[in-house]
């Protein structure tokens, strides 16, 4: 990991490898470290709402601005973020951000890695603005001959005063075309979030499926009572319907599917648990080049760039949270 110090190697430690370690991952233990990254920021971003967004760290992760505690995180494998906009330093001046990981003893019965090892973001918009991860999308009564697209937006205000707000929501086919629009007028007191429901038809939509993984985009907009755009979000999904049947199995779109699926860990061979969008996507076109349609996230949430890329390519996805409920997590034989 980044900032670790080579030494020597002994009888019970060659390397990352130790006689300390675990059979099921290979021998490598973690340990503690320490990243810290340095940023300005200009005068046109004065008065900028600032988001750090880390899309997964392993694990037990605690954040510093500028030496004040910003929050932690103990679970590796959900993204998570924090404003950090009251911990700034006056524009132009430097910023550290500071990250320590701690992830020691035995957290997995597979080779997790460790460390900071998927994409950060430095997300900077004005007060008025879509939350992150703000936008929630269903179809729940899809047909041949249209499909109601339900959309679910968080806004929120980070100013000291109320704001007068447009929202529009535009529904863009695969092709590129406006297919349905819609918008409101909303009224966001001072530090609050406004989550508001609406629900659009598409005519004949493109169903997405494994062999046609056709993919819509909402593309939402919210201006100021001056009419400046604050801040604009995409989010990209597919139009389809799921159904399990005593009778027909699986249906996807009412049609019976023969599910043919793997298990498949987070790590891209030798390169590690690092999630390089590449490489992730390179997995999952060779799942889907050797014919399977679905794909099991063993055992943990993976990352945005693989659903990403399962839903560009046509692959069904179990997104797994957790694979231990009750029992304890390993078993005498995982350790020896």
């Amino acid at each position: 990991m980044p900032g670790s110090q080579p030494s020597e190697d002994t009888k019970d430690q060659i390397g990352p490898f130790s006689s300390n370690g675990s059979r099921a991952t290979g021998y490598v233990v973690g340990g503690i470290e320490w990243y810290r990254k340095h940023f300005k920021l200009d005068k046109s971003e004065t008065g900028k709402t600032v988001i750090l967004k880390f899309n997964g760290i392993l694990m037990n992760s605690e954040v510093w601005l500028n030496g004040i505690s910003v929050g932690s995180h103990p679970y590796g494998y959900t993204p998570f973020g924090f404003d950090i906009t009251p911990y700034l330093n006056q524009t132009g001046e430097e910023n550290v951000i500071a990250v320590k990981v701690n992830n020691t003893g035995y957290t997995a019965r597979w080779y997790s890695g460790s460390g900071i090892y998927r994409n950060v973001h430095l997300i900077i918009t004005d007060p008025v603005h879509f939350s992150v991860w703000g936008a929630y999308i269903t179809t729940p009564e899809v047909s041949i001959g249209s499909a109601d697209v339900n959309l679910e937006v968080t806004l929120q205000n980070d100013a000291d005063v109320a704001s007068d707000a447009h929202v529009s929501v535009k529904i863009i086919s695969p092709g590129g075309n406006v297919v349905e629009e819609t918008e409101w007028q909303v009224k966001i007191g001072a530090k609050e979030k406004y989550v508001f429901s609406q629900a659009v038809v598409v005519k004949d939509p493109l169903l997405w499926s494994v062999n046609s993984p056709n993919l819509y985009e909402a593309e939402m907009t919210v201006k100021d009572s001056n009419g400046k755009i604050t801040d604009r979000y995409v989010q990209t999904f597919g139009i389809r319907s799921i159904e399990f049947s005593a009778k027909k199995g699986f249906l996807l779109n009412g049609e019976p599917l023969l599910i043919k699926g793997g298990c498949v860990h987070h790590d891209n061979g030798l390169l590690g648990s690092t999630a390089i969008d590449r490489a992730e996507e390179r997995r999952v076109e060779i799942m889907k080049a050797n014919g399977y349609n679905a794909i099991r996230c063993s055992h943990n949430p993976p990352s945005e760039a693989f659903l990403n890329a399962c839903d560009r390519l046509g692959i069904l996805v179990i997104n797994e949270i957790f694979d231990v409920w009750e029992k304890n997590k390993f078993m005498p034989q995982d350790t020896g």
